[in-house]
């Protein structure tokens, strides 16, 4: 009869009765190998639907003017946009290419977090399966933004902590899988700053329900050195410029719903089949005796979502932990499997329930089909904000080019918009119409560039005459935006404006046009 290992020195009594597995499963080669290549087959099939999104042209403008730092997040995406931009000009699909890989490593990764957590190779391939059909990773997988990196660096971040619980609970150091998790957050802090606020909640939460030696051990504080130093340039830059990621924070927090509202999404963002592991797999960390050694991560979601939701959050700034609670979930379905009673009437009732599993996974992928961006144009609603962000740049930009062009040309003329979305999509399609060089007061558009001081004149897109006449002597309105599209756009009917006689330098004016809302 084999015999558990050691409990690893400091251990308590309690947490020596509370052992993670000893051995693993075999992992899931074939079906894990098919879903991620079937949703890489359908993720390229759709990535060049229906055109750049704003934010996908904000990376790319951000790309150009290499920093440390933006206003609104750390290096990382623009850096991986100017990339594929020099690697594959002008590529839609290309761009997109990063996040679909990012997401089908997130699916990889909640395989593998099953896995350790001892489930077979149904159960890894049902908690993968459950990330495929969720809404939100089907949109992230589409687009190239900031949280497709970040939760899946996440997911890597939770595998190697639940890796490292197991193997301490079998009196190994895991030092090394510690050090591995500070090069991956050291990694995702170059696309978002929220990951030191998972790993403080969970060394907070291994000192209060063990493993309570978590804080003491050499790897983790290797670890954090890691962190540190890969923030260090960022967070400099942040105090160069006055921390405007805290006056971006104001702007989130009055941009979001409100704790309901965050609950809602959180849920709905997942589908039904991921709101339900969502449930299962909280309880199975929070209460299940087999998942004792890992309450401390549950505990770390609940406090993270209490966190978050306070402090009007992005519901998506949870979405890394999906991975561990799928997991979970899918190992307390296989547990209850292995303890049913050996009865016909058990075996029957069993079955139907596998049934209504299958059903039930096949009605969630329909909600995953209708995410994809398969409608035609005419077909998009107005409350579609990555659709209707997508879509009429180019003939937005060739509006835009004619009014410029149409000036006398002796009177020095600058393009500005009132959104960093449209300046960047002028950024990107304007040298094709003769504009060079466009700013934006809005956001981290702000502070690329601003005009010289010779401007005497400006095509303005967006605002209103009574803003405009603040800051211009004279303002008048030259048309409006029309992309004749069959789908409404986020600028259609904008108004287009030319101004000048700057009331201030361009050196003090622009300071006074900062403003960090989209619009």
């Amino acid at each position: 009869m084999s015999t558990a290992p050691p409990a690893p020195v400091g251990t308590t009594p309690r947490e020596a009765d509370q052992r993670a597995p000893t051995s693993l499963p075999r992992f899931a080669w074939v079906p894990i190998t098919a879903l991620a290549l079937g949703f890489f087959a359908v993720g390229m099939l759709v990535a060049s639907r229906y055109g750049y999104f704003g934010d996908e042209l904000y990376f790319l403008a951000a790309g150009d003017h290499p920093a440390p730092g933006y206003v609104d997040q750390p290096p990382g995406v623009p850096l991986v946009a100017r990339a594929m931009q020099t690697l594959f000009p002008d590529s839609l699909v290309a761009l997109r290419l990063p996040s679909l890989l990012a997401t089908i490593g997130y699916i990889v990764f909640a395989a593998l977090t099953t896995r350790e957590l001892g489930g077979k190779r149904l159960a890894q391939t049902c908690a993968a399966g459950a990330c495929m059909l969720a809404p939100h990773f089907v949109g992230s997988a589409h687009l190239l933004v900031t949280y497709s990196f970040d939760q899946a660096l996440w997911a890597w971040v939770l595998w190697l902590v639940v890796r490292w619980t197991r193997k301490y609970q079998q009196g190994e150091s895991g030092d090394p899988l510690l050090i591995g998790a500070g090069l991956v957050t050291a990694v995702a802090l170059q696309f978002k700053l929220l990951i030191p606020a998972l790993w403080l909640v969970l060394v907070l939460a291994a000192v209060l329900f063990g493993p309570r030696r978590l804080p003491l051990r050499p790897g983790l504080w290797v670890a954090g050195g890691l962190s540190v130093l890969a923030a260090l340039p960022g967070l400099l830059w942040q105090v160069d410029n006055g921390w405007p990621q805290l006056e971006m924070a104001e702007v989130v927090d009055s941009e979001t719903g409100g704790v309901t509202s965050f609950l809602r999404v959180l849920f709905t963002q997942v589908g039904p089949i991921g709101g339900t592991l969502t449930v299962v797999g909280l309880c199975g960390l929070l209460f299940r005796r087999q998942l004792s050694p890992y309450r401390f991560i549950g505990v770390t979601v609940v406090a993270l979502t209490a966190l978050f939701a306070m402090s009007s959050g992005r519901s998506y700034y949870l979405a890394g932990c999906y991975a561990v609670l799928f997991a979970a979930a899918t190992v307390v379905v296989q547990l209850w499997w292995q303890q049913r009673p050996a009865t016909g009437t058990y075996r029957w009732l069993f079955r139907g329930w596998t049934a209504a599993v299958a059903l039930s996974y096949a009605w969630a992928s329909q909600g995953a089909i209708n995410t994809l961006p398969i409608a035609p144009v005419s077909e998009i609603r107005p409350g579609n904000v990555v659709a209707t962000a997508s879509l009429g740049w180019e003939p937005i930009t060739a509006q835009i080019a004619e009014q410029y062009h149409s000036l006398p040309g002796e009177v020095p003329t600058a393009v500005i918009t009132h959104d960093y979305w449209s300046a960047s999509a002028l950024h990107h399609f304007g040298p094709e119409h003769g504009l060079s060089d466009v700013y934006s007061p809005s956001r981290g558009f702000w502070y690329f560039d601003r005009p010289g001081e010779d401007v005497e004149r400006v095509v303005y897109l967006g605002s209103d005459r009574e803003q405009l006449e603040k800051w211009f002597g004279d303002v008048r309105k030259v048309g409006t935006v029309e992309t004749d599209l069959d789908a409404a756009t986020y600028y259609e009917d904008m108004r287009i404006w030319v101004a000048g006689a700057p009331k201030e330098p361009w050196s003090q004016l622009w300071p006074r046009l900062h403003h960090m809302s989209l619009w």
